[in-house]
């Protein structure tokens, strides 16, 4: 009898034991990131209203602190408009905050960074962030680059601004279009999740933030024929917004500056249930304190657009690999 429960205790223990090892395998991230986006760093003496550009250092203050708190980050990822105008002492003082992530931050252009005719023409704003020490953004001098945190993930950072002309439209000339295809090629072992200011599928209905046709066009074949791409990541529209399309989530990020004044946390795992599923999980961090959102959502009626649905703010959604 004493041998039997001995017997019945050893199965239970290796049991339970392979059961907790696989599933904390299966748990473990692939990827954790935070993107955070339209931070648009302004003056101090700037107004408060919709948005919150007087406040905004203090917002990207907070964001900072909170995005340190999470543990074991990959990367942070800013999609655009990081600076409300392209001025050299909003650029300073965007890196100086910036600098106290204490994860590595990974930035793409959105049109409030580039300017018309301005003493901080693109190259100058990019060349800020290259010449730093260690520098990840803009490698090589280029307003597109890409990195990979691992040997599973690629990640592709677009450029759809132009200083021929003041514009919050997006457009792709036709030299990127092709390194984004060479890029995608180079890394069809790895999972790929673009990053861009303009979203490709508009999160909400607007005529002068869509990127100009065709490039828009050209853009989304491009991704719809390279199945190694699981995702869109934008900014620009100040919306939480959480779209599947063709197998790929079209991930709208809400604004810093602007109602609801958040962030997104997102975990891919591999599903526990069919590995033949990516799981990307996104979790909601709000800014600050109720009361300056409240400032921001009494300023009109675009926060019933910004903020989106539950769904938009949190999910969980899984792509199939291929």
């Amino acid at each position: 009898m004493k041998k039997y429960f001995s017997t019945i205790f050893v199965v239970l223990f290796f049991g339970l034991s392979s059961f907790y090892l696989i599933h904390a395998e299966e748990s473990k991230p692939l990827l954790h990131f935070v993107q955070i986006s339209d931070i648009h760093l302004q003056q101090t003496y700037a107004k408060d209203s919709t948005r919150l550009l007087g406040s905004s250092q203090k917002l990207f203050k907070d964001a900072v602190s909170q995005i340190n708190k999470i543990k074991n980050l990959d990367f942070v990822l800013g999609t655009g408009d990081l600076v409300d105008v392209p001025e050299e002492s909003l650029v300073n003082k965007f890196i100086e905050i910036a600098k106290e992530l204490k994860y590595p931050f990974y930035a793409v252009l959105g049109n409030h960074d580039v300017g018309v005719n301005t003493k901080l023409n693109k190259q100058k704003f990019i060349q800020k962030f290259s010449d730093l020490k260690g520098a990840r953004s803009f490698t090589g001098s280029m307003s597109y680059y890409s990195f990979c945190p691992n040997d599973k993930f690629a990640i592709v950072c677009l450029d759809g601004t132009t200083e021929k002309t003041v514009t919050s439209h997006g457009q792709i000339d036709d030299e990127q279009l092709k390194w984004l295809k060479n890029e995608l090629t180079a890394n069809e072992n790895k999972f790929v999740i673009i990053a861009l200011h303009f979203p490709v599928i508009q999160p909400y209905k607007s005529d002068t933030h869509f990127i100009f046709e065709p490039d828009r066009t050209r853009l989304l074949e491009i991704i719809e024929n390279h199945k190694n791409v699981i995702g869109v990541f934008t900014g620009h529209y100040h919306a939480a917004r959480l779209t599947k399309v063709k197998n790929r989530i079209h991930n709208s990020c809400p604004a810093v500056v602007q109602y609801p004044n958040a962030f997104r946390e997102i975990i891919i795992t591999q599903d526990g249930d069919n590995p033949k599923y990516l799981k990307l999980t996104f979790k909601w961090h709000e800014v600050d304190g109720k009361e300056l959102r409240d400032v921001s959502k009494n300023g009109s009626d675009a926060w019933a657009l910004t903020q989106g649905t539950p769904e938009d703010r949190e999910n969980v959604i899984k792509v199939r690999v291929y």
